[in-house]
């Protein structure tokens, strides 16, 4: 009767043989029982981790403070946990809500920035894509703000955008133009539209066949 081999009390990394599934060292070629090649590394043992997770001996101020401060560790992480849900919770809530539609023709980005006393600007960009629109023209590009005030009121407001090279709400086609627009503090949400405004609105010209009227001259004593 052929003797099974003992297993090495050394140090060893132990696998699972393939065919037999005994426990034989990671190291050989043949399992000793079954005799069957064994395919060295395509078995590896599983390396412990759990040693990884635990904090080491060499880090003998870390455990002291642990002891001694655990218990407010404790108290103070859930604290602050806490507050930074609340404070986000309140930012999300009174943030105010940009809405821009879908527009072939202006292109219209804005970002909100917090001043002083609670105070919400909004600085965007428009870009023309459409007609130029040159300056001293009876029409300008403007931009449309409509506020939805929290109470459902709803309040609409003209800006127009600025660009260093030419005049207010006069833009070339691919030219862009600034703007800034103040917040109401009771305001939720902003919509934003650009449009062709036409500066010739409601206004009276005079026929130039008409003359100019004047005054009768006073006559000199």
């Amino acid at each position: 009767m052929t003797e099974i081999p003992a297993l090495d009390p050394e140090n060893r990394d132990y696998i699972s043989c393939p065919h037999c599934t005994i426990q034989i060292p990671g190291d050989v070629s043949n399992c000793p029982y079954c005799l069957q090649p064994v395919m060295a590394g395509t078995f590896v043992k599983p390396k412990d981790i759990r040693n990884l997770l635990v904090p080491p001996e060499r880090f003998p101020r870390l455990r002291k403070f642990y002891r001694d401060h655990g218990m407010w560790v404790k108290i103070v992480v859930p604290a602050l946990l806490a507050a930074l849900v609340l404070w986000l919770a309140v930012v999300s809530l009174t943030r105010v809500r940009i809405i821009v539609p879908s527009d072939n023709t202006f292109l219209i980005e804005a970002e909100q920035e917090r001043k002083d006393g609670g105070r919400v600007l909004l600085i965007g960009k428009l870009v023309n894509r459409g007609e130029d629109i040159p300056d001293l023209s009876l029409r300008s590009i403007g931009v449309i703000a409509e506020f939805l005030y929290g109470d459902g009121r709803t309040e609409r407001k003209r800006f127009f955008p600025k660009n260093p090279f030419r005049g207010e709400g006069a833009l070339f086609r691919g030219e862009s133009g600034t703007f800034e627009i103040e917040v109401p503090k009771e305001v939720k949400a902003v919509t934003l539209r650009g449009e062709i405004v036409n500066l010739g609105e409601d206004r009276v010209f005079v026929p130039a066949t008409r003359g100019i009227r004047r005054l009768p001259a006073q006559k000199n004593r």
